[in-house]
């Protein structure tokens, strides 16, 4: 991932561990607006620095969660936290799956990602969970991968082969849209977009790494040029709740929200 995404001052706060596990599309830390006090969930922490992050933001009187279904990155984490000296700060990292954290309902104030919700085959319940466990006036801070326009089935196919990549999730944008509003967010605001190069494509396609996930072919990387992007956006928490069922009002979710191009 481009480490340009940070600021310097940002970067210098992290240890050399975060630093080399760093995979994401984004910096959510840089405009979630966090607060002195604030409890932060980051789905998807993955090496921990925007959990680092966070943790500097709100402070010693603040909470930061980080949840990862990979075991391996939760360690990984915690060592990012004690190489910080953060053992005394109120961090828990825990492996979880982000449909069914087991966190309290109304219990945060933001919720993260960097570029991990689109690997999720279940978006709808991932924000779904975000919004039962954010309290009124919870928010999103969110970077993730969209598509521009539908691809081609059989592509779309080849991707999700190799699902740890981060095109096998992707869906086009306007229905990522309706899936954050479905789960009762409104206001969603678009930070920052950005189409990625033939080169970022290649690196996003077999996220986190050659390691891990097998390269797509070349030609299946070709097709989708320019058809897909980085998004940041943010969105907060619809107030008003059927209370009957005690689940956001569908009809008032379909409506644009104050989305922005």
């Amino acid at each position: 991932m481009d480490q340009g995404l940070y600021s310097q001052d940002e970067l210098s706060l992290v240890p050399e561990l975060a630093l080399n596990l760093l995979r994401g599309c984004g910096n959510p830390t840089g405009f979630a607006n966090l607060q002195l006090g604030d409890v932060v969930v980051d789905f998807g922490s993955g090496g921990g620095i925007d959990v680092i992050l966070a943790a500097h933001k709100v402070g010693s009187r603040g909470r930061v969660i980080g949840i990862d279904f990979a075991s391996q990155m939760i360690e990984r984490a915690k060592q990012t936290v004690a190489e910080m000296g953060f053992q005394d700060r109120n961090i828990e990292l825990r492996v979880s799956d982000m449909t069914r954290t087991q966190l309290p309902d109304r219990f945060a104030d933001v919720v993260i990602s960097n570029c991990v919700i689109n690997l999720c085959p279940d978006k709808d319940a991932v924000y779904q969970e975000a919004f039962r466990i954010l309290g009124p006036k919870g928010r999103l801070a969110i970077s993730d991968i969209a598509l521009t326009e539908e691809i081609n089935p059989k592509l779309r196919e080849g991707f999700q082969s190799i699902w740890a990549g981060c095109l096998g999730g992707a869906i086009p944008e306007e229905e990522y849209w309706q899936v954050v509003q479905r789960a009762g967010f409104e206001g969603i605001q678009i930070v920052a977009r950005h189409t990625l190069t033939h080169e970022e494509l290649e690196t996003m396609a077999c996220c986190p790494g050659d390691d891990f996930t097998p390269s797509p072919a070349i030609e299946h990387v070709a097709a989708v040029q320019e058809k897909v992007t980085s998004v940041k956006f943010t969105a907060v928490k619809r107030f008003h709740i059927d209370k009957e069922h005690q689940f956001p009002d569908q009809t008032e979710g379909k409506k644009e929200g104050g989305l922005r191009g």
